[in-house]
């Protein structure tokens, strides 16, 4: 996978998947951010969401509250959790030490399904953009509990004062 196919994507039946690789970063997740928009805008239909984690090698706070954000989406149309594959002990531990084992169905094993995904490109987002962005994501994260909110809300509350 190229740097350009960082997010590959599909919805097949109503089950939407995502296939995340390399380092993910705020500097490269105005895709996934996209994506994630358009789930809440009722733009694509989803009644199950997978993730495939298992090429990824770093995820900033900024990607993990973007899957968050799924999760959420999945909370308040009252579908099954997502399930989120990931077999990398080190965005394993991450994942766990931000309890995003409440939100998702975590399996850790590899993933084998010949769905035909397509890349999804990153957009060129404007320091406003990436700050909307940014804040969102943390917004997700601290919703999942109480440890994420005393870790993130700094982040919120100073990106919120710098957005205004």
């Amino acid at each position: 996978m190229t740097q350009q196919q960082q997010l590959l994507f599909a919805c097949i039946d109503n089950c939407c998947y995502f296939k995340l690789s390399g380092e993910l970063r705020y500097t490269n997740a105005s895709g996934m951010d996209d994506l994630v928009e358009r789930l809440f805008a009722s733009e694509l239909n989803c009644q199950q969401l997978v993730v495939d984690l298992n090429d990824v090698s770093f995820m900033d706070s900024t990607y993990i509250g973007l899957l968050a954000s799924l999760a959420r989406f999945c909370q308040q149309q009252q579908l099954p959790r997502p399930t989120l594959f990931s077999t990398n002990s080190d965005v394993n531990e991450l994942l766990y030490s931000l309890c995003l084992e409440q939100a998702f169905d975590i399996v850790q094993q590899a993933t084998t399904a010949a769905i035909e995904l397509s890349a999804v490109s990153t957009h060129d987002y404007s320091e406003q953009q990436h700050g909307q962005m940014i804040l969102r994501a943390h917004q997700a994260l601290i919703t999942l509990n109480d440890k994420n909110k005393a870790a993130f809300q700094p982040v919120v509350d100073l990106l919120k004062q710098q957005l205004k």
